[in-house]
């Protein structure tokens, strides 16, 4: 939505003392309208009573709780000019042809309300409203051509004696000007002349106060006193460069300075008794160079209304900024101030000023890194990459081989007579000492790992410090230079994931979490006092005057008489592990930050913590029904999923807040200004929530209820009862009911029972009977179907007898025919009728009948699966059954031999079998 940026401003040709202590400046946020969805212009800005600041742009109000936005639309036709904010409840606007109030209904719910509808004798022309004023209890409105007094519901219309530009609250009261006749005090409906020149008054734009004189600024001509009738120019050397700019918009700062918005040049910021000035523009950081409104909130901070954007400019802090913008010097790392010389130590090299000079300049003394910049026993040391410098003026000399070099500390021991200088660089531990007027350095055995803090105790043994790892204690063997280790203390020895050393007070400290460990010689161990999440994580530690300054990765703080004091803007600002502050006079301190530098200034203006804004439920609403709901509410059921928006307007800062349910546990802090609660359960609750701002805790709460559901109602439950006491009645009733029914049916059931019994055993008795029968029936069969079969058997053996019959008689008369020897005739055809006699075709007709009677089911299988099967197929079938040759069949059928092949093999095709199939055997599996 928005993006910080810290105020951009390169080193100029200028005194640099004089810079910092009174042109550092501001730090600025910038919001983006365009980006953020909303008009690219802004006209004016106001604040209600509880922190919330409204904008308008275009044809919306926006409202800002200092960490959303929304909007409240006027009219998409229309370009929303100006606001008067009388309280949170309402807003008035003026708007090209309109003008209105904005009136909350709930939370951040607003109704646009238009005011002087149907009084058009009084609003008849369409005008642009560019102004809106509440004096005497009465809202103002101003156009170019009218004052509009709004008296209840009267409008009072008051024309202006050529053309209005601007109105402007001077201690309570109402002054115009008009581009003719001048300046103009409104008492009551009348306009009493101010004062008028012809050749200020078109350009005059602005009418304020100082002391007990009026103040007239004009756009391009210059800024005036009134004494008397006399109108006396102030003179400042930046005048010329305002009028250039050309003026279009002013406010009166609480601190009696006077805020200057420009057309062309962003804003100046003026002390008029003093002639001092600020100019901040689009070079130096803002959005955009046309200041069309400037506004001063509850906290002293600055709202500028641009042509492109809104910025939010924090003058009410003790902290001020230079930022590299260009790139010409880089991220500062150390400063040093040296009588009339400034030595600046960047990551881009070392650098030089005399500020001695009428115009100094910056001199480039030496390419790459600078760590630190250190004055020992009156000599300049300085900290590089390439290792340790020594400074006299813009004469650098480089003392000693070693790479890297971060810190400088004194040592001297007149009993081993050695005095020097101990630092630490990338590889361990390096000697400085200065012999015949000479300086030289050598690294010292027995440490080998890179330490950025070093310090010397009372008894000369060297602490070194690593963070990651912990402290060590050397005892300096100057003789065979190297240091011995005496002791090492790791992490877990102070309970921490890190630490820090500092010397205080002439002793030695080390921090670890919110601990610090003093180093008790006596006894060689360490004192633990708590210090207090204020004051950082295991933070550096510095005596500056009267105050003590703790500096972590993330937070500065400084302690005095009045407490501490967290300097909480540098959140996410400072550079990793340099932690140092450096003092360029009594009242400034110089921090590193990325990219540039922090200016603390020890009388800065910060509010006091008394003066703070409300902890605000912006909205109580259901994620169902999109409902909102007010404080205390009784809530369905059926919108028991709901969302709170909730935001302390301060600005320009972070906060972060908590909340809970009831007495559930509080959640972690964050930035996050929602919370859902989904599937609330009927009952009272209590939303509570919790906003940290500069170490200070902001609560508030609201209650409300949810209903129950209607099927949990108490009216509910009381039908429940009755459709349960009406259950049990029924239930009785029926039971009773049912027992009788029962009983009867038990008496029939047992009835039925013995009549079924009855029943059932002259059924089984008949039933048993007909088994009777049918065995004896089938025994009768069985014994039919046996007899046939031996009929079958005596008819075969008869049709035998009739063949051997016919063969005798065959013989007999072939014998007779062909025997000389013949019998008498009448004895051959005796012969003849006798065995005739006993040839007949009864038999073979009776085996036909038995035989057919005893394959009666087999004939009935045979057919039904075989439909097309003759009666001789059907015989001829049984015969092949009984597993007869074709030449004992063939007399059977009366057929010869080769007739009964072919029948056969017809048979098969009829039967639909292949050459592999056994017609035998597939007709006797048919049983």
């Amino acid at each position: 939505m928005h993006r910080v940026v810290i105020i951009v401003l390169f080193f100029s040709c200028s005194v640099f003392s004089q810079f910092i202590e009174k042109k550092a400046l501001p730090r600025i946020t910038h919001y983006d309208t365009k980006s953020m969805g909303f008009n690219t212009q802004s006209w004016d800005i106001g604040q209600d009573e509880t922190g919330l600041i409204y904008v308008a742009n275009g044809g919306q109000v926006l409202i800002f709780d200092g960490t959303k936005w929304e909007s409240v639309n006027v009219g998409s036709d229309i370009v929303n000019r100006n606001l008067f904010v009388k309280n949170k409840d309402s807003i008035y606007f003026g708007a090209d042809g309109q003008y209105g109030v904005l009136v909350n209904q709930q939370y951040t719910d607003y109704k646009v309300v238009p005011l002087g509808a149907g009084k058009k004798d009084a609003i008849s022309e369409v005008e642009e409203y560019w102004r809106a004023h509440y004096v005497n209890d009465e809202v103002v409105f101003q156009t170019f051509r009218n004052l509009y007094v709004n008296q209840g519901n009267i409008v009072t219309k008051i024309p202006a004696p050529y053309r209005f530009k601007w109105s402007y609250i001077v201690n309570d009261e109402l002054y115009v000007n008009d581009l003719k006749y001048g300046v103009f005090k409104l008492q009551g409906t009348n306009l009493m002349p101010i004062v008028s020149d012809q050749k200020l008054n078109e350009n005059i734009i602005g009418v304020t106060s100082l002391n007990e004189n009026l103040v007239i600024i004009t756009d391009t001509k210059g800024i005036f006193k009134l004494i008397g009738d006399t109108l006396i120019p102030f003179e400042f050397s930046e005048l010329d460069a305002i009028k250039k700019a050309q003026i279009f918009s002013f406010l009166k700062l609480h601190d009696n300075r006077i805020a200057i918005g420009t057309v062309s040049n962003g804003l100046y910021i003026l002390d008029l008794e003093t002639g001092e000035f600020e100019n901040i523009n689009k070079k130096s950081g803002l959005q955009n160079n046309t200041v069309l409104s400037i506004y001063q909130d509850s906290e002293s901070n600055l709202w500028l209304a641009l042509d492109y954007g809104i910025d939010f400019i924090k003058l009410n802090s003790s902290l001020k900024y230079f930022y590299d913008y260009y790139g010409e010097f880089g991220t500062t790392y150390a400063v040093l101030k040296d009588k009339d010389l400034l030595y600046l130590g960047t990551n881009q090299g070392l650098y030089l000023a005399n500020t001695n000079e009428p115009n100094p300049e910056f001199e480039l003394l030496l390419n790459g890194q600078v760590w630190n910049i250190e004055k020992v026993d009156d000599q300049i040391f300085i900290g590089h990459d390439n290792g340790a410098y020594l400074a006299n003026g813009d004469n650098l000399t480089r003392i000693g081989e070693d790479l890297g070099s971060w810190n400088f500390r004194a040592i001297k021991d007149e009993s081993n007579g050695f005095e020097g200088i101990i630092s630490g660089n990338y590889s361990g531990v390096s000697f400085y000492e200065k012999t015949d007027q000479k300086w030289s350095g050598y690294k010292l055995k027995g440490f080998e790992k890179s330490t950025r803090y070093i310090e010397i105790d009372a008894e000369n043994n060297i602490w070194l410090t690593i963070r990651s790892e912990g402290v060590f204690k050397f005892k300096f063997d100057y003789a065979n230079k190297e240091i011995k280790k005496l002791a090492f203390y790791s992490l877990n020895d102070f309970g921490g994931s890190e630490v820090s050393m500092s010397k205080v007070d002439n002793e030695i400290v080390i921090t670890s979490d919110y601990h610090k460990y003093t180093y008790l010689k006596e006894n060689n161990t360490f004192d633990k006092v708590i210090i207090g999440e204020n004051r950082g994580r295991a933070p550096r530690i510095f005596k500056k005057g009267q105050q003590t300054w703790y500096l972590d990765n993330q937070n500065v703080a400084i302690e005095d008489k009045q407490g501490v004091t967290v300097l909480h803007e540098l959140r996410d600002q400072l550079i990793p592990d340099i932690l140092n502050a450096f003092s360029v006079n009594e009242s400034s301190e110089i921090i590193p930050v990325f990219n540039g530098f922090s200016v603390y200034t020890k009388n800065g203006v910060i509010i006091p913590e008394s003066v703070k804004n409300n902890l605000l439920i912006m909205d109580f609403v259901s994620v169902n029904s999109q409902k909102s709901y007010d404080k205390e509410a009784e809530i369905p059921f059926s919108d028991n999923d709901l969302k709170i928006n909730y935001a302390l307007p301060v600005y320009g800062q972070e906060v972060l807040y908590q909340t809970r349910l009831n007495d559930d546990e509080w959640g972690s802090w964050t930035t996050s200004t929602e919370q859902t609660l989904f599937n609330i359960t009927e009952g009272d609750y209590s939303f509570n929530i919790r906003a940290k701002y500069k170490g200070n805790i902001e609560e508030a709460f609201f209650e409300f209820k949810i209903k129950p559901p209607i099927y949990r109602t108490p009216w509910a439950y009381l039908l429940y009862l009755l459709l349960f006491l009406l259950l049990v009645i029924t239930t009785v009733s029926f039971n009773r009911y049912k027992m009788k029914k029962q009983e009867r049916m038990l008496l029939q059931q047992k009835a039925e029972k013995l009549q079924k019994q009855e029943e059932e055993h002259k059924a089984q008795k008949l039933e048993q009977e007909h088994k009777i029968i049918e065995l004896n029936n089938a025994k009768l069969q069985d014994e039919i179907k046996a007899k046939s079969r031996e009929l079958t058997q005596i008819a075969y053996v008869n049709l035998n007898k009739n063949k051997i019959l016919k063969k005798i008689r065959n013989k007999i008369i072939k014998v007779q025919e062909s025997s000389e020897q013949k019998l008498p005739t009448n004895s051959y055809n005796e012969l003849i009728r006798l065995v005739e006699y006993y040839i007949t075709n009864k038999e073979s007709k009776l085996f036909e009948i038995n035989f057919d009677k005893s394959h009666q089911e087999f004939y009935e299988k045979l057919s039904k699966k075989y439909p097309n099967l003759t009666s001789k197929d059907l015989r001829l079938c049984a015969y092949l059954k009984m597993n007869l040759s074709s030449k004992e069949i063939a007399p059977l059928l009366g057929i010869s031999s080769q007739s009964v092949d072919v029948s056969r093999h017809r048979l098969r095709k009829k039967l639909t079998l292949d050459s592999k199939d056994n017609l035998i055997n597939i007709l006797i599996s048919l049983k």
